[in-house]
């Protein structure tokens, strides 16, 4: 009852209500996207290989250049910057489902999908920013990150299943549809929720990249998120393989399934009670029992070890990124928040673009286990960025 009670009080903090809402199904939107477009693409095309390069450049394009959208938010406001972007990414969602519809030609799925990438809104590090400029402790920020993570593990979750459902069963579009549909339409309505939007900050030097951003105190973020992104996309590869290996490919969305669940609740445990425990302890705990597991999975070759040490693993995932979000708020300054959420995300990306065809490789190679070996490794200097982050002595705040 305690743990629901600390949850319950994110929601009397004025203004809180109003914008979660629309900022989960914004969310959901966007976690439905690059399935979407692989479906429209694919079914109108005939080729996995078209749809994969469109998938690729809303995938690229997003990585690269939202961090750049992510500093206009900055310094104009959610708001302001919103105006711009939403019709832009409405029109290169509308044209990819004319363009596929209509059978145009292939370099304008191309490059609408290249569009839609840039100029798609970054939900989560928006819903970061007005949890930070509503909460007034340490506590509820540590809960309301644990909360954003619990959502996002949940729209990842149900987002592809329902782009699936839509796609099979009416048209190949209609994922795409629904998707910048519920990506449109709720963050206009988060964007008119004026009451927790964080006000603009002076934007700070440099010209491409915010210099602040190379502050030693900010640094070891992406880092951490690249090796994590490494990992999921290794751990998609290599849970694919070892499932087809055993004969249960079938099941291999639902063992990640019940990875994710267990990150899930490990999320929920951490926000009930991360005013007890200290963010160090839990990262390092985490990150050790990533390595562990890991390493595990290296050496079985079961199904009962298969489901066993990849839920384990997935419970880890949760206890590693939410301190971490809790750290990097202390450490940006506000004037620097949304881009610095941004930028982990594009890093744990580039992780994942990097570790898919390069796993992908070793188990053709090798084995799975090879697969899984290479990930362990990895993940040994994940430790190595969390043992930095979690030292006992605060991050101080960049200027």
């Amino acid at each position: 009852m305690s743990a629901l009670t600390n949850y319950r009080q994110l929601f009397l903090i004025p203004g809180a209500g109003r914008f979660f809402v629309p900022a989960a199904l914004a969310r959901l939107g966007v976690a439905m996207q690059s399935l979407a477009i692989l479906w429209a693409v694919q079914g109108a095309s005939g080729s996995f290989a078209v749809a994969g390069i469109a998938t690729g450049a809303f995938a690229v394009t997003e990585a690269l250049l939202a961090p750049q959208v992510a500093r206009f938010v900055d310094s104009h406001g959610q708001g302001t910057v919103a105006a711009f972007q939403l019709p832009v990414f409405g029109l290169a969602a509308v044209t990819l489902v004319l363009a596929t519809w209509l059978g145009a030609p292939v370099w304008v799925w191309l490059i609408a999908s290249g569009v839609a990438g840039v100029s798609c809104p970054q939900i989560g590090s928006l819903a970061a920013a007005r949890w930070r400029h509503l909460t007034d402790s340490g506590a509820q920020m540590s809960t309301a990150l644990a909360l954003e993570a619990a959502v996002n593990t949940v729209t990842f979750m149900v987002g592809p299943v329902l782009v699936t459902s839509l796609s099979a069963t009416i048209h190949p579009a209609m994922g795409l549809v629904v998707a910048a549909g519920l990506v449109a339409v709720f963050t206009a309505v988060l964007v008119r929720c004026r009451d927790s939007e964080p006000p603009s900050q002076a934007r700070g030097p440099g010209l491409v990249l915010d210099a602040r951003l190379l502050d030693r105190a900010l640094l070891p973020f992406p880092a951490l998120h690249l090796l994590l992104g490494i990992y999921f996309g290794g751990m998609t590869i290599c849970l694919t393989a070892a499932a087809l290996s055993l004969g249960v490919a079938p099941y291999a969305g639902l063992i990640a399934a019940g990875a994710g669940a267990a990150g899930l609740l490990a999320g929920f445990v951490y926000g009930a009670s991360s005013h007890r425990i200290g963010t160090a302890p839990v990262m390092l705990l985490g990150s050790a029992g990533l390595v562990l597991f890991c390493f595990g999975l290296s050496q079985s070759h079961g199904l009962v070890s298969l489901v066993l040490l990849t839920t384990l693993a997935g419970a880890c995932v949760s206890p590693i990124v939410i301190p971490a979000a809790v750290k990097l708020q202390e450490a940006a300054p506000a004037s620097l928040y949304v881009q610095a959420i941004t930028w982990t995300g594009s890093a744990s990306a580039l992780g994942t673009a990097i570790a898919a065809p390069l796993i992908g490789q070793l188990v053709d190679q090798w084995s799975v286990q090879a697969g899984y070996l290479a990930i362990t490794v990895v993940l040994s200097l994940l430790l190595i960025v969390t043992v930095l982050l979690a030292r006992d002595r605060q991050l101080s705040r960049v200027p």
